[in-house]
């Protein structure tokens, strides 16, 4: 940790540390070093405002070079950063109590430098500020970013913390993080800096009897990422006493080439500071790094967040989904115990027939059952008559007919419960937008799975959004993700004449093309039909079958649940989801 000066400078410090163990891990000191470069536009620039987007996340309003900046600062657990944003997010009404004391010390501040520890990812940014009565102050804002261990916090001049997002009590921590304490930086073993000659004894450092070199490295040197350490060992080609050092210099010279880079392959994306050799040409370039962090991490951001405010629905059909499963064994109980009902007619008949030949207090009555002409034992209750054992029989056959009939109903009713509850939890996993939590929100109204507020004010309906993609040979395509969705394109949006399609018995969304059968080529289906696929339960599966016809052939079953239909006409292609052609495919929603 650096030494502030005594004059009256609020310092900003912060502390980046990501989990070394991650492979694709790209902020790291290195990384830091680059950014700062970039961040230097906000020196001497004035902090207007402060806000917090979640428990986790800050945005700093800045002045600076006759321009407005947001610095975004996140302690998030996985999506821990800073940098410029360009994105608008939404801030709570209330502003938490971290909030207001990063007001009362921070806002109206003005930067003074930014600056690096080191080669580690720490940064200090040093602010000028007053307080209620106009002396000046110097504070220091600290963020510590160590995965699920991130923190944002506040200290004085001497590093007496005013608050943290997050309290670390002096009970269960190596440290305190609570008002009034000093503060001292997460604990890190002593590294070599690779920015200065430390760097030429690495080698004393690794034992190579050990092995796993590029670990020891990790440990030994500041700021080097496993992303990095196999560039390093990339340019050596093989680690020795003798390669190691100039393997990284080399890298730390490439380095100095400043040009925002993004790796995609497959689902997973990798992005840095620099194009990297291992890993080849780079998919993507960005013209700052701050651009390339807004684009990779808001997406993630916003979705973990619409997430987040679904897992209370997802919860909810979950539980629904478990006591339909307990009512289908029960119902299936009661059938079972329903077989036996004709069993007690025929004891019914037989005691009716052979009641003369009961006793008082008999437990039991032989005869010959004239059904099979064989004889047959009936029990009887010693504590009725014979007439009264009769009459119990038939009364329990009539009783199991009813439970028989009734049982049968519910059971159907429940499988179909199960198969949409499916469906369901199958469009929990791909929600991604508010208006889609909404649009889930309201579904579970209207099925009485959630009761819905009379006393709050009814919102808005808002205009339901389909998802529009466009085969190879360029014909649109409209997918539904969710059952409200589906049922309006397939029963609003769609013609007659055009081609739908659906997983075969899968759960899954309604997918149509918006053309003609004369302007469908056989590409067209087969790219509708692998939409449909990767867009249901089946999406990791190969050759899925997925059933296709025209719109006129498909039809809502009075009373069915929503998103359920039926359709005839149908014929049946096989397709293997693919998720790069199918994001190719993907068009700008509207």
């Amino acid at each position: 940790m650096t030494a502030c000066d005594k004059q009256g400078t609020i310092h900003v410090k912060m502390f980046i540390s990501l989990k070394q163990e991650d492979e694709t891990m790209a902020f790291d000191g290195n990384f830091v070093h680059a950014l700062l470069g970039e961040l230097d536009s906000l020196r001497s620039g004035k902090i207007n405002k402060i806000q917090q987007m979640d428990d986790t996340s800050m945005i700093f309003k800045v002045r600076a070079q006759g321009a407005n900046h947001n610095l975004l600062i996140s302690a998030h657990p996985m999506y821990a950063r800073f940098h410029l944003t360009k994105h608008k997010y939404e801030f709570p009404f209330d502003p938490p109590m971290f909030l207001r004391v990063a007001r009362k010390h921070l806002e109206g501040g003005i930067i003074e430098t930014i600056r690096q520890v080191g080669n580690d990812r720490r940064v200090e940014m040093h602010i000028q500020s007053r307080n209620e009565l106009g002396d000046p102050i110097r504070r220091i804002l600290i963020l510590e970013i160590m995965g699920r261990h991130s923190n944002i916090i506040i200290t004085d001049a001497d590093y007496i913390i005013q608050d943290g997002i997050k309290h670390l009590t002096p009970n269960n921590n190596s440290r305190t993080i609570m008002p009034g304490f000093p503060y001292s930086a997460p604990p890190t073993e002593p590294k070599l800096n690779p920015r200065t000659a430390d760097i030429e004894s690495v080698t004393a450092h690794i034992d190579f009897n050990r092995g796993k070199i590029g670990r020891q490295i990790l440990h030994n040197v500041e700021g080097f990422s496993p992303l990095f350490v196999k560039e390093v060992e990339y340019l050596a080609g093989y680690f020795t006493t003798e390669t190691i050092v100039p393997a990284i210099k080399e890298a730390m010279h490439q380095a100095e080439e400043i040009k925002p880079v993004l790796y995609t392959d497959g689902d997973s994306e990798i992005f840095y500071f620099t194009p990297l050799s291992h890993l080849g040409a780079p998919d993507a370039t960005y013209d700052s790094l701050s651009g390339l962090m807004d684009d990779y991490y808001h997406d993630r951001y916003r979705k973990s967040l619409i997430r987040q405010k679904a897992q209370d629905y997802v919860h909810l059909i979950e539980r629904e989904y478990d006591r339909t499963e307990r009512k289908i064994e029960k119902l299936k109980a009661d059938l079972a115990e329903a077989e036996k009902m004709d069993e007690y007619q025929k004891y019914g008949e037989l005691l009716t027939a052979y009641m003369h030949q009961v006793k008082p207090y008999d437990e039991s009555i032989e005869v010959i059952d004239y059904y099979t002409d064989e004889p047959l034992i009936i029990p009887l209750d010693k504590n009725r008559t014979a007439s009264e054992n009769a009459q119990r029989y038939y009364k329990m056959y009539n009783k199991l007919k009813t439970r028989e009939s009734s049982a049968a109903t519910q059971l159907e009713r429940s499988y179909e419960d199960i198969r949409y509850l499916s469906s369901l939890l199958h469009q929990m996993e791909s929600i991604s937008t508010q208006e889609e939590v909404e649009e889930i929100r309201e579904e579970l109204g209207e099925q009485g799975i959630i009761k819905n507020n009379r006393r709050q004010p009814k919102k808005k309906k808002h205009k339901i959004q389909l998802h529009p993609y466009r085969t190879t040979n360029g014909l649109d395509v409209l997918v539904g993700k969710n059952n409200k969705q589906n049922d309006y394109l397939t029963s609003k949006k769609a013609q007659n004449n055009h081609l739908w399609f659906h997983t075969k018995d899968i759960p899954g969304s309604h997918v149509v093309i918006l053309h003609t059968e004369g302007e469908i080529e056989e590409q067209d289906i087969l790219d509708a039909a692998m939409i449909a696929a990767y867009h249901s339960k089946a999406r990791d599966s190969e050759s899925v079958p997925v059933d296709f016809t025209k719109v006129r052939h498909v039809h809502k079953v009075s009373g069915a649940k929503p998103g359920f239909v039926t359709y005839t006409d149908q014929q049946t292609v096989n397709v293997t989801p693919d998720r790069g052609k199918v994001m190719k495919m993907a068009q700008p929603e509207a």
